[in-house]
């Protein structure tokens, strides 16, 4: 399961070579075909990138009823040294994906809620301020989505209509914000090289809670994270006690990652949470896609001849 949701992700970044992009910006004077998310995902089909510029001026709320990938540039850009003074993030409110919109994508968006209707979404190096909720219906259709490399201030929760959400890839995130119940209500999820960086009063509380036959390995919780019967657990850090590798600074994904440890703690977490793994988180969460890697251009051309232009493109992580 854990390579097919990977798979998922590269796929719908190497699919924007085919597919057409639409800009959107709300800043006045941008000169974008767009102003609002909405009108794009109108003018879109299946299969689109719309990319999102930063702007000082969140872009709301609205629903996706159709596969697109929606992208914007990350965040923390500035803070982490990444972007020059005054970059924005490109702020969303509450997305909302139905069901007719399998497989779409989410990418570098600072946003409030995300609300997900539809298997296979692939919600990807986002700050989440909220909640992530797998509304799982009647047909359980919230299945096979990928939760990676987020930075995330709430839950992800998988319950609705008495059913569970199904094979969630939920891997190399930072968890902060809330103290407990942070991951719930999962049936069947691989949950590998998160961080759990939230303090919490004594350590009682589990910051996972209610899932079944899931595989946890790999994830550095902060409290006393008990197991819970009928799920599989490797290699995890969970103390028994609350006194040790617990986070005084958690406002950035940078602050985390620079965090001192001692020398013992350090070693006690080697080669676990979201900075560790086979695609570890990235700071700011700036989006993978398309890159130019080589270009070849004759140093002239006869007048009235055409200037052929060779482009390689890559793919960056």
């Amino acid at each position: 399961m854990k390579k097919t949701l990977l798979m998922m992700a590269v796929a719908a970044v190497c699919s924007m070579a085919q597919a057409k992009i639409l800009r959107v910006n709300n800043t006045t004077g941008s000169g974008a075909p767009y102003t609002k998310v909405a009108d794009a995902l109108e003018a879109a089909v299946s299969g689109d990138t719309i990319m999102v510029d930063g702007s000082k001026t969140a872009y709301g709320n609205f629903s996706i009823t159709k596969k697109v990938v929606l992208m914007g540039p990350g965040y923390w850009r500035t803070e982490n040294g990444v972007s020059g003074q005054g970059e924005s993030d490109a702020s969303m409110g509450t997305i909302s994906i139905s069901s007719t919109a399998e497989g779409t994508v989410l990418r570098g968006l600072t946003i409030e809620y995300v609300k997900v209707n539809a298997n296979k979404v692939v919600i990807n190096r986002c700050h989440v301020l909220h909640d992530i909720d797998l509304i799982t219906g009647i047909n359980n259709i919230a299945d096979n989505c990928l939760i990676h490399q987020n930075f995330i201030q709430g839950s992800v929760n998988g319950y609705s209509n008495n059913n569970y959400a199904n094979y969630t890839q939920i891997t190399n995130n930072i968890f902060v914000g809330r103290e407990s119940n942070v991951i719930r209500y999962l049936n069947e999820a691989y949950i590998a090289y998160n961080t759990f960086a939230s303090p919490k009063g004594d350590g009682s509380d589990r910051q996972v809670l209610n899932i079944k036959g899931c595989t946890l390995t790999k994830n550095v919780f902060t409290g006393n994270e008990a197991k819970i019967d009928g799920n599989s657990y490797a290699d995890n850090y969970m103390p028994e006690e609350w006194i040790i590798y617990v986070y005084e600074h958690r406002e950035s994904d940078l602050a985390i990652k620079n965090e001192q440890l001692s020398e013992e703690d350090a070693a006690v977490i080697e080669g676990k949470g979201a900075f560790c793994g086979d695609d570890p988180y990235v700071i700011s969460g700036i989006p993978a896609g398309p890159v130019i890697q080589d270009m070849t251009v004759p140093a002239s051309v006869e007048q009235g001849n055409t200037l052929n232009v060779t482009i390689k493109l890559g793919v960056q992580k």
